[in-house]
């Protein structure tokens, strides 16, 4: 830390109790000033010899008061007893030890005390100038610790523009090439390799409350140098030391205007943040029931990048009184923000090729939240996972329903999927021959594995229900199984109607990429019955 010194002879300020100072010599005072609560019993000469406020005050008293000492009060003078206490010491030539913790003050009181060298040359305030500028701003860590006594000692530190001139210098580093980078610094991250690591100022500012740091960001910003992905990461490790959302957070306001802040210094550029730490700030901001427009905010922002996401990510704890743990509200919007953004992209001819990621995210987030959330209804499990692509192409239809697992859908969900038209007609095949499986004697399956595992159904297997269906239909006769038997005929009629539905709604030549053939009905499926099945079909 830098420091001056100014004055040489010994200081010689005493107290008297914790109100009274006054300084010790053969001389007696002749004027008392009374800073705050204190009073300095003090000689008028030093004083008034470098001071133009204190020749004003004492003049002005002198044909009002019959007492001795001349008595002049100062209540508003920056920095109270102490501040002054080190114009006066400057004022006698005593030594004085200038800093940058008491700087700003005694730059304010000599301001306060119109110190100026039209009244003696090298006043205070000159010479304060000059170790601001040679010294003070020209180190790092002084420049920091200067911009955050400012703020006790408004509008006087911003009319000397301290404030500016610390922001400038703070920027100025913060933009230098690491390589010239010759100053002491805080780092308390891992370093990459033995030189300056490019974001060595992160930590240092993480120290600056939330006005100050919302300032520096601005003006380095403006000042250019430092990439958007740097200053995303300074954001970063500022949220991570400062936002609580635990028991701990006593000043929830406090909080509140922290995130929104820093939500509002988030570079454009897409690639600027990650999406981890965007997910990070939107659960913070639901815990801190901050306003729409901030969740508004970080949805669209998350949405772009959505693919980046895991499903640990998603699992966002909803807001008191919400009927389920965990917001799924949130998560429907995120997905819906996802499908606006390809959707533009798509319009733009960009390629997209985060639409299977998001797929297999949200399966992942669908299977693991219907596992732990104890309050979720089947109608929003369904809402969240029937979210639309218009613009998804058959191919893609084909490769993001190859990450469900057929054999592991619920009876809602089966019976939903048979009435989307959306779904490849394979998959819909599929979703039927297991449920007829379940439905009738439940032979053994191979085991199901992880997802994606319904792709192993070949087509001969889904060619082949009828034939299964009429073999599992007689043998139910000679058993007496009404009941059974009722269920097989249920089912052909789901495969009867199917089949007509798709031809009438012209579904059979837009599946032809998901079969050899359009299936118009199910004599197509038996025309296209392997030898196996015509095996089965003569043995009954």
């Amino acid at each position: 830390m830098k420091f001056m010194k100014l004055g040489s002879k010994p200081d010689s300020f005493q107290s008297e109790e914790d109100c009274i100072r006054y300084v010790a010599s053969d001389l007696a005072t002749d004027v008392v000033v009374n800073v705050g609560d204190v009073k300095f019993y003090l000689h008028k000469f030093p004083l008034l010899s470098k001071s133009a406020r204190l020749q004003k005050l004492i003049a002005a008293t002198i044909n009002e008061q019959q007492q001795p000492d001349d008595e002049i009060s100062i209540p508003d003078i920056p920095g109270g007893p102490q501040a002054f206490e080190i114009c006066a010491k400057f004022c006698y030539g005593m030594t004085v030890t200038l800093n940058a913790y008491n700087v700003v003050a005694a730059r304010c009181a000599a301001e306060y005390l119109e110190m100026y060298e039209s009244v003696e040359t090298g006043n205070l305030v000159y010479k304060i100038e000059v170790f601001l500028n040679s010294s003070v701003l020209r180190s790092w860590k002084d420049s920091i610790i200067v911009l955050q006594t400012t703020r006790s000692f408004h509008p006087w530190s911003g009319d000397a523009k301290i404030d500016a001139r610390c922001l400038e210098s703070i920027a100025s580093k913060a933009a230098v090439d690491p390589a010239r980078v010759d100053w002491s610094y805080t780092y308390n991250r891992r370093k990459l390799n033995n030189g300056v690591p490019i974001d060595w100022w992160v930590d240092d500012l993480t120290e600056l409350s939330i006005d100050l740091y919302k300032r520096v960001v601005s003006s380095i910003r403006r000042k250019g140098g430092v990439s958007p992905e740097v200053i995303g990461e300074a954001l970063e490790v500022y949220a991570a030391r400062r936002i609580q959302t635990d028991d701990h957070c006593h000043d929830v306001e406090e909080q509140r205007c922290l995130l929104e802040t820093l939500i509002s210094l988030l570079p454009g550029e897409k690639q600027s943040v990650s999406c981890g730490i965007l997910i990070k700030l939107l659960k913070s901001s639901v815990s801190l029931e901050c306003g729409e427009d901030v969740r508004k905010e970080l949805s669209k922002r998350i949405g772009e990048k959505l693919g980046e996401a895991n499903v640990d990510d998603l699992l966002i704890r909803a807001s008191d009184g919400c009927e389920t743990v965990y917001d799924v509200d949130i998560v429907e919007t995120l997905i819906d923000e996802f499908i606006t953004q390809s959707e533009k992209r798509d319009e733009v001819g960009c390629s997209d090729s985060s639409k299977a990621v998001v797929a297999k995210l949200i399966d992942g987030y669908l299977a693991e939240i219907a596992r732990i959330e104890p309050n979720l209804s089947p109608l929003k499990f369904i809402a969240t996972a029937e979210k639309e692509h218009p613009g998804v192409t058959k191919s893609e239809k084909k490769s993001i329903c190859r990450l469900m697992d057929c054999r592991k859908l619920s009876p809602e969900a089966c019976a939903h999927a048979v009435q989307n038209e959306r779904l490849p007609l394979r998959v819909v095949v599929q979703i039927l021959f297991f449920e007829q499986v379940r439905a009738t004697a439940k032979p053994s399956l191979p085991p199901s594995g992880s997802h994606g595992s319904s792709r192993t159904t070949t087509e001969e297997e889904c060619d082949s229900v009828t034939a299964t269906e009429e073999t599992r239909t007689t043998r139910d006769k000679t058993n007496g199984s009404e009941k059974t038997k009722a269920k097989g005929v249920v089912m052909s009629r789901i495969f009867s109607k199917l089949w007509t539905g798709k031809d009438r709604d012209g579904v059979g030549d837009v599946s032809s990429s998901d079969t050899s053939e359009s299936p118009g009905s199910a004599t197509t499926i038996d025309d296209k019955s392997t030898p196996s099945t015509r095996r089965r079909r003569s043995s009954s």
